[in-house]
C-alpha cells in the first residue's frame, strides 16, 4: 500500500503490483475500514480499481495522512448484490455488434452467447454518475477502443472495451463498442442511493428481444415565492452554482458547484448570503433579468461591486469584460430544490439547478427574504488577475514519473495556450507535447480538481468542476486550488504557465485565502 498527494486536498492510497478481483478485495476492505473509522473533515473516500482516494477540506491532511496509515485493512470479501440487466442486443441498439464478431472471428450469436453468459464485478462507478466499469468480460471479447470515438451513445447503451464492459447512464460522447442497449435506470439523485450499482455488486446481462419502456421519473418542481426574477435573455450559459455535493464521488457523481468557487463565496457575502449560497454563474456573455421584487445583487470576476436593483427594474449583465466567468449573487439566495444536498447544476448528468440545464428565456427563478446587506457604495472587492497570461503552481502529479525526462522539463518551462474546446469539465491546453518515457497501459483512478491529465496526443487537460471522478489519462501535475479561479476566469487565447511548489507551500497558501475571507467577513460586517 503506497500513498501519495492527490492535489492538496486528498490523499490517494494505491495497491501496486494488484490487479482484478484481488486489487478490488484490497479496495474494498481499505473503504470499510476508512468509513468505520471516518474523521471530521473527510468529505470523501473513492474506490476505484487498484486505488482509493480520501478527501478533505480545512482539516490538518498531515493529520488525515496519518489516519490513513494507522487503519488496519483486511481482505474484504466481494459480496455485493447481484443484479440482472436486460439487454436487447444488435440492430439499431448495438451498432457495433456485427463488427465486433468480424474482428473476432466469432458470429454474433456467438458473441452475444459469451457477452450474456459472463458474471461481471463492478470495479468501479465513475465517468458519469451511475456508470459501472465491469471486471469479467471473456478475453475473446476484449478490444481496444474506437479509433473514433462516438460524439453521442446513447443512455442505456451496453458497451466494452479494452477488457471491460459497462453500461452508460446518459447519453454523452464515447470509445466503446455498443452492443445492445437497456432501459434499466442506472442514476437517480433524488434516491436514497442514487447509483444503482456499488463496487462489488455483481452483474448478469440478459438477452431479450424487446427494449421496453423506460421508468417515468417525476420532474423535480421548482420552488415559488413573491420574490422572483424573469430571464429577458439567458446569456450564453449561465447556470445556477453553489459550492458543490462533495460525498457523492463514489456513486459516480461529480462533486461540481462554481468553476470559481472563490467569485461565488465573494459574491455572496456581499448581498449577506452564507457562502455557499444558489447564485448564477455566467460564462463568456450574461443575462438580462427583470426583478420582480427589489434586492442588492453583486457580480464578481477577479474583481466586483454590489447594487441595489428596484422591483420592475431590467438589468443587462452581458457585457464581461473582466473573465469568461463570473459569479452573480442576489440578497436571500436563489430558492431551487437541492439534490444530493445541492443546489449545483450539474449539465452533463442533467440534474440539479434550474431543471438541470442551463437557463432560458422566460424562466423564472425564485430567491429568498435577505438578512443584513453590506450597503452598496463606490467600493469593490478584489483585483483584477493579469488578462493575457497566468501563471498556475502546481505539485507533482501521480504518474509524473512515467513521463520522460525531456516533458517533465517542458512542462515546467514552456508556456501553454488556452484552447475554446476548454469547458466546465476541463480547461485544454495547447502547446508542446507532453510524451510518456514509453507507452503504457493505464488502470482508471481517482481525479481531483486541478488534475493535470495528458492524453495520447500529448496536450495537458486541467480538469476543472465538473470533471469525471475518475479517469485513465496519466496525470503530470496538480494544480493548487487557489489558483484554479485564474484558470476559471481565463478566456481562450490566455498564456498558461506552470510552476511547482510544494505541499506545504500549497496548503499554506489555501490557509492564506481563508485568513483573506475572515478579513473580507469582518470589513463587510462594517458597511
Amino acid at each position: 500500500m503506497t500513498l501519495k498527494a492527490l492535489g492538496d486536498s486528498a490523499w490517494l492510497v494505491e495497491f501496486p503490483g494488484e490487479s482484478g478481483e484481488a486489487a478490488l478485495a484490497r479496495v474494498l476492505g481499505l473503504v470499510a475500514a476508512l468509513e468505520n473509522d471516518r474523521p471530521a473533515g473527510v468529505l470523501d473516500v473513492v474506490p476505484s480499481f487498484a486505488s482509493v482516494a480520501v478527501r478533505f477540506d480545512e482539516v490538518d491532511g498531515l493529520e488525515i495522512l496519518e489516519w490513513i496509515g494507522s487503519v488496519v485493512v483486511a481482505d474484504r470479501l466481494i459480496a455485493g448484490e447481484e443484479r440482472e440487466i436486460p439487454v436487447c442486443y444488435g440492430g439499431g441498439h448495438g451498432p457495433d455488434l456485427e463488427d465486433l464478431a468480424a474482428r473476432t472471428g466469432l458470429s454474433v450469436a456467438e458473441v452475444i452467447g459469451l457477452h450474456s453468459g459472463a458474471v461481471y464485478t463492478v470495479a468501479a462507478v465513475g465517468f458519469s454518475p451511475g456508470f459501472p466499469y465491469l471486471l469479467g468480460l471473456p478475453e475473446c471479447l476484449n478490444v481496444p477502443r474506437r479509433e473514433t470515438p462516438r460524439l453521442a451513445v446513447p443512455a442505456g447503451s451496453v458497451a466494452v472495451a479494452g477488457g471491460q464492459a459497462g453500461i452508460y447512464p446518459f447519453a454523452s460522447p464515447g470509445g466503446w463498442h455498443v452492443l445492445g442497449r437497456s432501459r434499466v435506470g442506472l442514476f437517480d439523485p433524488r434516491a436514497a442511493r442514487p447509483a444503482l450499482l456499488r463496487s462489488g455488486d455483481r452483474v448478469r446481462f440478459v438477452p431479450v428481444e424487446e427494449l421496453g419502456e423506460a421508468a417515468e421519473i417525476s420532474p423535480v418542481v421548482e420552488i415559488t415565492g413573491p420574490r422572483w426574477i424573469e430571464v429577458i435573455e439567458p446569456g450564453a450559459l449561465t447556470t445556477v452554482q453553489d459550492l458543490g455535493r462533495p460525498g457523492h464521488e463514489s456513486s459516480g457523481v461529480s462533486p461540481g458547484g462554481a468553476a470559481d468557487r472563490h467569485a461565488l463565496r465573494v459574491a455572496n457575502l456581499m448581498v449577506g448570503n452564507e457562502e455557499g449560497a444558489a447564485a448564477l454563474e455566467i460564462c463568456m456573455s450574461g443575462p438580462v433579468l427583470k426583478f420582480h421584487a427589489e434586492s442588492t445583487v453583486a457580480l464578481v470576476g477577479a474583481t466586483g461591486k454590489s447594487r441595489r436593483v428596484v422591483a420592475g427594474e431590467t438589468v443587462d449583465f452581458s457585457n464581461l469584460t473582466s473573465g469568461v466567468r463570473a459569479c452573480l449573487a442576489v440578497a436571500g439566495g436563489l430558492r431551487v430544490r437541492e439534490l444530493l444536498g445541492s443546489a449545483a447544476t450539474d449539465l452533463r448528468a442533467g440534474f440539479g439547478g434550474f431543471h438541470g440545464r442551463a437557463l432560458r428565456a422566460g424562466d423564472r427563478l425564485n430567491f429568498g427574504e435577505a438578512g443584513k446587506v453590506p450597503q452598496p457604495g463606490d467600493w469593490h472587492v478584489g483585483r483584477a488577475d493579469g488578462i493575457s497570461e497566468i501563471e498556475l503552481r502546481f505539485l507533482p502529479g501521480v504518474q509524473q514519473h512515467w513521463f520522460s525526462d525531456a516533458a517533465r522539463r517542458r512542462f515546467r518551462s514552456e508556456v501553454y495556450q488556452l484552447t475554446p474546446r476548454s469547458d466546465r469539465m476541463g480547461a485544454r491546453l495547447a502547446g508542446a507535447p507532453l510524451e510518456l518515457e514509453e507507452p503504457r497501459e493505464m488502470v482508471s483512478q481517482p481525479v481531483a480538481c486541478g488534475s493535470v491529465q495528458v492524453p495520447p496526443d500529448g496536450q495537458p487537460i486541467v480538469l476543472l468542476a465538473e470533471r469525471q471522478t475518475i479517469g485513465g489519462y496519466p496525470q503530470i501535475g496538480h494544480v493548487i486550488s487557489v489558483d484554479l479561479p485564474k484558470l476559471a476566469r481565463a478566456w481562450p487565447g490566455t498564456l498558461v504557465r506552470f510552476r511547482e511548489v510544494t505541499w506545504e507551500e500549497a496548503r499554506e497558501a489555501l490557509l492564506r485565502e481563508e485568513q483573506d475571507f475572515a478579513w473580507l467577513r469582518t470589513g463587510l460586517n462594517l458597511c
